[in-house]
């Protein structure tokens, strides 16, 4: 928040010990940035034609030992005929709310929940989104084992291409949301080095 300016911050409002999240929270707060709460049902749009539609969480929140990851935020965001969903750490119990809610799950991209967790992503869930493409943010070497085997797996089954920060660096999606494609840039790096290519893909924006 020291580099960026933010103009709200979106808490899913679960309560958490970490020291990361309250000095963010600390920090907004005398900055006076305003901490905003978004629940299922809620939309939001931008004067450009996104819109955010949040599937998650919903109240009462999800218990348990998993609570603080099952009641992430997640929406789905659209523009035009392109839907992209993020699920954030949320696990098994919140993908079975969301599909015991009906909610149209489906989406061209996915951003693979918990890191690809093995505690997230079922393959009832992935049946239901049914990604293209799912690109899994994660750490090289990480102390959990992100992505677990049988999430890389899953998603493989589902038919979705998996591209991995750990192995592709950074992936940006551009779309126009309104022609039948979109363009996945990938920035791959050798060794982390400073040696790149990027390469483009082109695949249909709406989902089957």
């Amino acid at each position: 928040m020291d580099k960026i300016r933010v103009a709200e911050i979106a808490d899913s409002g679960q309560t958490y010990g970490g020291h990361a999240y309250h000095d963010c929270l600390d920090t907004a707060r005398a900055d006076g940035v305003p901490i905003v709460y978004p629940r299922a049902g809620a939309v939001w749009r931008t004067e450009d034609g996104v819109t955010l539609r949040f599937i998650g969480p919903s109240l009462p929140f999800i218990g348990g030992r998993n609570a603080i990851n099952d009641n992430s935020i997640a929406f789905i965001l659209q523009y035009r005929q392109f839907r992209m969903l993020f699920t954030g750490d949320a696990g098994v119990a919140a993908e079975q709310r969301f599909l015991s809610e009906g909610i149209d799950l489906s989406a061209a991209v996915l951003k693979v929940g918990h890191h690809g967790s093995a505690y997230s992503s079922s393959p009832g869930f992935i049946a239901a989104v049914h990604p293209r493409y799912a690109i899994i943010s994660v750490g090289r070497n990480n102390m959990f084992g992100h992505p677990a085997p049988s999430t890389v797996e899953t998603l493989q089954r589902a038919g979705a291409t998996v591209y991995r920060t750990d192995q592709n660096a950074a992936v940006t999606i551009r779309t126009d949301g309104a022609s039948d494609t979109i363009a996945l840039g990938l920035l791959f790096l050798s060794g982390f080095s400073q040696q790149t290519r990027a390469q483009k893909i082109t695949t249909p924006a709406g989902p089957d």
